[in-house]
């Protein structure tokens, strides 16, 4: 059986079709023979992810980006539509999708982040389902967040500088050459005082040097005096030690104790007395004593008064041996 050309021609066109049309779909990383799951996420910017971009778990490829388009009912919104080829991966609810930067040179990929909390009846996102999104600060974000405080100080250092360099600039003019040297000349002056009054003590100290020597005389005296009875301090040292023995063997507690006895014995006794209680109390809280020697006073008074009146009631006397009657 002969082929015709044009049934030649139509194979190849179909077969370049079939290839292209593989092609198309491997460079978008979509699968070709395979039913894939696509999934859904939204985000607020587009940050450079481009269709055919992995999808990845724990760094390894599992599916691709197939679109990315405006939310029809929310233009401020990117709809990001995702495959998962891995039919395997069971993705648990509250699982997040995220756009993170793959490599250094800052290309966009989606990181799948699987819900790892224990729960007693999970329940697992579907094909079609509309996943919670995040999105991962980027190399070039965080240098530029590492970097922005250090550039603030940097910039406040330069100017710190230079408004050093300008009060220099602004001091550093004749006057102030002038005002140096003027300190320079007063501290040479005060080297120079400094010179003289080392000279003068120099000449103190020699004129001084016989009273030096009579001082450091008296002072060897001293020691040797010292020496000399070291014996009797030594004994004196020794009698105050024995002295310290015998108050530390003594029973001070003993004898603390017995004066406390005696004070609290002494203290009831003024008690008592207070109270009027005994001879003593009696004697000085009533007045009967007192009225008692008052009455006896006045009695010896009245006698010695009546004696002075009428000695011969009391004294008889007879050069003849007579009483005389009254």
């Amino acid at each position: 059986m002969k082929i015709s050309k044009e049934f030649k021609v139509g194979m190849l066109v179909v077969l370049g079709i079939l290839l292209l049309y593989s092609g198309v779909n491997f460079l978008k990383g979509n699968s070709i023979f395979e039913n894939d799951r696509e999934f859904y996420a939204l985000f607020d910017n587009s940050n450079g992810i481009a269709v055919s971009n992995e999808v990845q778990l724990s760094g390894l490829k599992i599916g691709a980006v197939k679109s990315i388009e405006h939310h029809p009912d929310n233009p401020l919104k990117i709809l990001v539509t995702f495959s998962i080829v891995d039919d395997a991966i069971a993705i648990p609810a509250e699982s997040k999708i995220g756009m993170i930067s793959s490599d250094l040179l800052g290309t966009k990929a989606l990181e799948l982040v699987l819900n790892t909390q224990a729960v007693t009846n999970p329940t697992y996102i579907q094909s079609g389902d509309t996943m919670k999104s995040f999105v991962e600060m980027d190399i070039a974000e965080q240098i530029n967040k590492e970097l922005l405080p250090l550039k603030r100080k940097t910039e406040q250092l330069i100017g710190s500088v230079e408004g050093i360099i300008i009060s220099i600039n602004s001091f550093w003019d004749t006057s102030a050459a002038y005002t140096i040297d003027e300190s320079l000349y007063e501290f040479r002056e005060g080297i120079s005082k400094f010179g003289n009054l080392a000279n003068s003590l120099t000449v103190m100290i020699n004129s001084e040097m016989a009273v030096i020597d009579r001082v450091l005389v008296n002072v060897d005296s001293i020691s040797g005096n010292l020496a000399a009875k070291s014996t009797s301090i030594g004994k004196t040292i020794d009698n105050v030690e024995t002295i310290s023995s015998t108050l530390a063997d003594t029973d001070i507690k003993a004898v603390v104790e017995d004066t406390r006895k005696t004070l609290l014995e002494l203290n009831e006794v003024l008690a008592m007395v207070n109270r009027g209680e005994g001879t003593i109390g009696a004697l000085l809280h009533t007045d009967s004593l007192h009225n008692e020697l008052l009455e006896t006073n006045q009695s010896i008074q009245n006698l010695l008064d009546d004696m002075e009146e009428n000695p011969n009631k009391y004294v008889h006397f007879s050069v003849f041996g007579r009483k005389t009657k009254d």
